[in-house]
C-alpha cells in the first residue's frame, strides 16, 4: 500500500521540487549572502515550511489528476494505474483532502508569520489551478499546458514573492532576485516543452476521451513543430545566460549548463523528432526531465 501511495503522489517529481527549494536557499541565496550586505527576510524555518507546503500541494495535484484520469489511464497506462487498482477511489479522495488541506494550512501559517495572512491566496490558487487542470483544463487546447507551466514558474518564484511580502522596500535590491526570475522562466519553458511531449505520448487515450490537446488539434507534425520551436527558444535563452557566465569567467556554470541542459536538449529534440510511437515519445519526455533537473541544479 505504501509503495502504491508513493507512486500515486509521484515522489520523484516531489523530490525535484524539494531540491529546487534546497538549492535556492543553500546554493543561490546563501552564495549571494556571502558577498552582500543584505540578508533574506525569510528564516530557515519559514523557508522549510513554504517548501513543505508546496510539496504537499503538488502531491495532492498528482493524486487528483490520477482520480480524474482513471478512464484515460486504462488506455494510456493500463499497467501503471493505481487509483481503482491498489488504492480505492474513496481512499484517493481522502488522501487528496489530507494533502491539500495540510499544504494549505502550512501556507496560511507562513503567510501569517510574515504579517499578512491574505498572501496565502497563492497556495489556494495553486490548489484550485491543479484541480481545474485535472478536471478540465488538461483536455483543452494548450490551456492545461500553460497552467502547469505557470505553476512550475510560481514554485521557483515563490520564495521571491514572500521575500517581497516580508521586505517590500529591499527585495528588489537582493542580488539573487534576477537569478530567481531567470530560473522561473526556465521552469516555465522547460515544463511547457515536456507537457506537450507528454500529450504526444498520450494521444491515443486522449483522443478516445475527446480531449483537445496540442497534437490532437494540430496533428503529430504540428505538435512536433511546437516542441521544436519552444526547445530552440529555451536553448537560445540558456545560451545567452551561458555567454554572460563565460564573460564573468564563471567557466564552471558555463560547462554545467552545456552538459546539463544543452546536451540533453539536443538529444531530446533528436529523439522526439524521430519518434513515431509511445515508447519513443516517453524517452523524449525522460530526456526533457533530465534537461529540467540539469538546469535547476546549476543553482
Amino acid at each position: 500500500m505504501a509503495a502504491a501511495v508513493l507512486r500515486l503522489i509521484r515522489w520523484p517529481n516531489l523530490a525535484i521540487i524539494a531540491l529546487i527549494f534546497l538549492l535556492l536557499r543553500f546554493g543561490l541565496v546563501e552564495g549571494f549572502m556571502a558577498v552582500s550586505i543584505l540578508t533574506p527576510c525569510l528564516t530557515d524555518l519559514q523557508w522549510l515550511l513554504m517548501a513543505l507546503a508546496t510539496v504537499l500541494i503538488a502531491a495532492s495535484g498528482n493524486v487528483v489528476n490520477d482520480i480524474f484520469d482513471t478512464d484515460i489511464d486504462r488506455i494510456n497506462r493500463p499497467d501503471e494505474r493505481v487509483v481503482g487498482v491498489t488504492v480505492g477511489e474513496e481512499q484517493a479522495w481522502n488522501l487528496y483532502y489530507v494533502l491539500s488541506g495540510s499544504g494549505l494550512s502550512l501556507g496560511i501559517y507562513v503567510a501569517w508569520t510574515l504579517g499578512n495572512i491574505s498572501n496565502a491566496l497563492v497556495f489556494m490558487l495553486a490548489i484550485g489551478g491543479l484541480w481545474f487542470y485535472s478536471y478540465s483544463y488538461k483536455r483543452q487546447f494548450l490551456i492545461g499546458n500553460l497552467v502547469v507551466s505557470v505553476l512550475a514558474a510560481i514554485t521557483v518564484g515563490l520564495p521571491l514573492f514572500f521575500e517581497a511580502v516580508c521586505s517590500p522596500n529591499d527585495w528588489e535590491r537582493q542580488p539573487w532576485a534576477p537569478f530567481v526570475l531567470a530560473y522561473a522562466l526556465f521552469a516555465f519553458l522547460s515544463t511547457l516543452v515536456r507537457e506537450v511531449i507528454k500529450d504526444m505520448e498520450d494521444m491515443e487515450g486522449d483522443a478516445d476521451m475527446d480531449c483537445r490537446t496540442v497534437p490532437i488539434v494540430l496533428g503529430v507534425k504540428g505538435g512536433k513543430t511546437v516542441v521544436a520551436l519552444l526547445t530552440l527558444v529555451l536553448m537560445a535563452a540558456v545560451a545567452r545566460y551561458q555567454w554572460a557566465r563565460w564573460e564573468s569567467n564563471d567557466i564552471l556554470s558555463f560547462l554545467w549548463l552545456l552538459g546539463g541542459v544543452q546536451a540533453p536538449a539536443v538529444l531530446m529534440l533528436n529523439s522526439f523528432l524521430k519518434a513515431t510511437d509511445r515508447s519513443r515519445f516517453h524517452r523524449a519526455s525522460t530526456l526533457a526531465k533530465v534537461m529540467m533537473v540539469g538546469g535547476i541544479s546549476s543553482m
